[in-house]
């Protein structure tokens, strides 16, 4: 609820992005032209291409995955999207021969190893017509070793390995590559890759270069204009090309559709894809259809898992995570408490509110008791105030008669005249904000309570959470576990909530 030091906190990363953008494209131009050798003939090199583009769901989503990468394979695309994992990912691409494993190490940061092309030819499992998986020229190896870390909501990352292009006269070459990803609020991210395997040539046997590769450059954008609606684009400068592609997402399945154009003569001008992904219990199935004119396997698929600690990447796939809410309707029932720990009175005015707003009981007590310690005229050193902490701004957008103070910090504690400290008023004010965080954020309780703590503006739909939201999530659910595993606890502090209720 306390948004004011995520607004100073944004404007301050906000300025810290452009130098790195600057300084990323200024050293590619220093390296591009004053430290390339005027000498050498450039008749030698025949082609002059792009790095290869690999990954079924980078692909499915039309190159357009630079500012959105989120998992073991975003080395491959930009590794500063490795910054947002919570728990180890390990994915294969059965189409591509790619094996990508990264593994968070709080609070360091996460570490990747991505491998491409292990697929004996360039078929999967069976080389044959018809066959249709398969895609990557085989031959195409990279080794790449990752590291990236948050600093705010700003993702940094870099990779540095070795490839080799598929020919028996290309040697095995450092390559480069450098990311940053920026949340400039929860509608809108960008991300900037720079990759380099210049290094890598092909050469005849007499040492002429056949063939070599160029650095990239590129800029991606991803607009959420719904929690349900993904719009991913992304620009690639050195390689001339632009990808955009239109994604739904809706519980654990999505679908996208989008197209590719180059506007290099080398390669094909035009290129459509359409995708689907499917994440559920910590394991991801990964399809995408890929219409290149110049490609023979048209269909990539690739599967995944998470590990390393209780999966919580949505609600469903946690039991110990309440069941998704709406705030347009009251007819689900509250999630059932075992029998041992249900309250005998079945009248409570707090139990009514948790039934009326669908949130379970513990949840409700345990948001509380972080909050205020169930102080109905508590007040923080942000000026947030009551039993839920409503911070001024927020309390009159939901309806609350809150005065306008010259020192926030000194609020008129009469419930009638600032309603944020009539608790009952307070309490449904807040159940009414946190119901329509958890729609925002696709019903991951992580994220909800995250936001509901440092603020939407500091939270993306896919998060990651601040520490200090990591923090607060913890005691949160924590809390809610001691309800739930002990009975006396659960109706003592029920009985606390229904005196300052009832207290009018």
């Amino acid at each position: 609820m306390k948004t004011q030091l995520a607004t100073l906190i944004f404007r301050e990363l906000r300025w810290f992005l452009i130098p790195i953008f600057l300084i990323l494209f200024t050293a590619f131009l220093f390296e591009k032209f004053a430290l390339s050798d005027p000498n050498s003939p450039p008749s030698e090199i025949v082609t002059n291409d792009s790095r290869p583009a690999v990954g079924t769901r980078g692909l499915g989503l039309s190159h357009a995955f630079i500012s959105n990468a989120d998992d073991a394979t975003s080395p491959i695309w930009n590794p500063a999207g490795l910054a947002a994992l919570k728990h180890g990912s390990v994915i294969y691409d059965f189409s591509q021969g790619a094996l990508s494993v990264a593994y968070p190490v709080n609070p360091i940061g996460t570490f990747g190893i991505n491998l491409l092309d292990f697929n004996i030819s360039d078929r999967f499992l069976v080389h044959h017509t018809s066959n249709p998986f398969g895609t990557f020229e085989y031959g195409y190896n990279q080794a790449l070793l990752s590291y990236a870390r948050n600093i705010g909501s700003l993702q940094l990352g870099v990779s540095t390995g070795y490839s080799r292009a598929p020919d028996t006269n290309s040697l095995w070459a450092p390559n480069y590559d450098f990311g940053a990803v920026m949340s400039f609020s929860p509608l809108v991210t960008v991300g900037m890759q720079f990759r380099d395997i210049s290094g890598v040539s092909i050469q005849d046997p007499n040492g002429k270069v056949l063939q070599s590769f160029n650095q990239q450059f590129a800029i991606g954008t991803t607009l959420t204009p719904h929690p349900l609606i993904r719009w991913h684009s992304c620009i690639n400068i050195t390689s001339p090309s632009l990808g955009t592609s239109f994604e739904i997402v809706t519980g654990p399945l999505s679908a996208n559709v989008g197209s590719h154009f180059s506007l290099d003569s080398n390669t094909p001008t035009q290129s459509w894809s359409l995708g689907l992904s499917f994440k559920k219990w910590g394991k991801q199935t990964y399809y995408t259809f890929l219409n290149e004119d110049n490609l023979n396997y048209k269909h990539l698929l690739a599967f995944g898992l998470t590990f390393g600690g209780k999966q919580q990447t949505s609600n469903e796939n946690n039991p110990e995570i309440d069941v998704p809410i709406s705030t347009k309707s009251t007819s689900r029932e509250t999630p059932k408490t075992p029998n041992k720990l249900v309250p005998k009175s079945k009248e409570k005015k707090s139990i009514q509110i948790a039934k009326k707003h669908n949130i379970s009981i513990e949840l409700m007590l345990a948001m509380i008791y972080v909050e205020s310690k169930f102080n109905p005229v508590a007040v923080s050193r942000t000026g947030a105030g009551g039993l839920m902490q409503m911070v001024p701004g927020t309390a009159r957008e939901l309806g609350l008669k809150v005065p306008k103070y010259k020192n926030k910090l000194k609020p008129n504690l009469d419930g009638k005249v600032d309603e944020r400290f009539d608790a009952e008023k307070n309490l449904i004010a807040g159940l009414i904000y946190f119901n329509r965080l958890r729609e925002k954020y696709l019903n991951n309780l992580t994220l909800a309570l995250g936001a509901y703590n440092v603020g939407p503006g500091r939270v993306r739909i896919k998060g990651p959470l601040t520490s200090r939201g990591h923090k607060y999530v913890d005691m949160v659910i924590n809390r809610q576990n001691l309800y739930r595993s002990d009975a006396t606890l659960l109706e003592a502090d029920l009985k606390r909530l229904e005196i300052v209720l009832n207290n009018k």
